[in-house]
């Protein structure tokens, strides 16, 4: 079996993968992975999606097939390489973006039932049942909540600003397979969404500060900072129209705190999710 998050990932006669959801809650992500690499087949080195099967006759999770794609994943060789050749996948990366983001988002939206609220509304919605949870299981002091809240109040308007489109915000390097400093490969697309277009340097920022955080075990003894220091600077360089958003450091806060309290709400013990929202509240203020 090979490496899965969230899903069973087992490659099969060295030339295909099979892909079982094993989080029934994770059944229409799962459905919508299926759906965009059918989407962009031909227009992106996505997976040859040969089936999607959630009819539960056969087996009783849903699955898909797909041709195994000969790559390594990017985080594996990304301390090997130079700079020169980092910058030119960066490159290569924004390039693929591109194409997502100016695909037409008609069809999800009708497929997936997907209501085209606010961008504002739906990171406030999400941000707000977070700490309501949080608050109701007690895992921040009130005067923690207090500062949060009045944060979000403070600063959610910087969301009015939107730039709606497909968006590929699970960008990791574990999820990008390259092949003679070419990538060949973009994976998990089951959290692709419609969202505002700098959502994906959410991501980003967090592979420049937490280079461990997407990695796998056998991979994390080679994280140095320094590696990913320049990420941002060369999606800017790529892709300015990701950074050309009025006060997008308060943007990209709101989306790190909306992250750390869902994550709260999964490691409810952890020290140093807190410390972070702690700090992006210091910072903001």
């Amino acid at each position: 079996m090979l490496v899965g998050f969230t899903n069973d990932v087992y490659l099969v006669n060295n030339k295909y993968i099979l892909k079982i959801c094993k989080n029934k809650k994770n059944e229409p992500n799962f459905e919508k992975e299926a759906y965009f690499y059918n989407l962009f087949k031909g227009k992106l080195l996505v997976p040859n999606l040969l089936f999607y099967d959630n009819s539960k006759k056969n087996y009783n999770r849903d699955f898909m097939v797909y041709y195994y794609i000969n790559g390594v994943n990017l985080y594996s060789l990304w301390h090997l390489l130079s700079v020169a050749e980092r910058k030119n996948i960066v490159k290569q990366l924004c390039d693929m973006l591109k194409i997502i983001n100016n695909t037409s988002y008609k069809e999800y939206v009708k497929k997936f039932k997907h209501k085209e609220v606010s961008w504002k509304k739906e990171i406030f919605s999400k941000i707000k049942k977070s700490i309501f949870e949080i608050e109701k299981r007690k895992l921040l002091s009130k005067d923690i909540i207090e500062k949060l809240t009045g944060f979000i109040k403070e600063n959610i308007s910087n969301l009015d600003e939107q730039k709606m489109a497909l968006v590929y915000w699970d960008a990791h390097f574990d999820n990008i397979l390259v092949s003679n400093n070419k990538i060949v490969g973009l994976l998990d697309f089951e959290r692709t969404k419609l969202a505002s277009v700098d959502f994906v340097l959410d991501i980003v920022s967090r592979m420049v500060s937490q280079p461990k955080k997407y990695m796998s075990k056998s991979g994390e003894k080679y994280a140095k900072k320094k590696d990913y220091a320049k990420l941002l600077v060369w999606y800017e360089e790529f892709y300015p129209e990701l950074f050309m958003f009025d006060n997008l450091d308060k943007r990209l806060l709101l989306y790190s705190i909306g992250h750390d309290l869902a994550e709260l709400l999964d490691w409810p013990k952890s020290e140093s999710i807190k410390k972070k929202l702690m700090k992006s509240i210091s910072y903001g203020g």
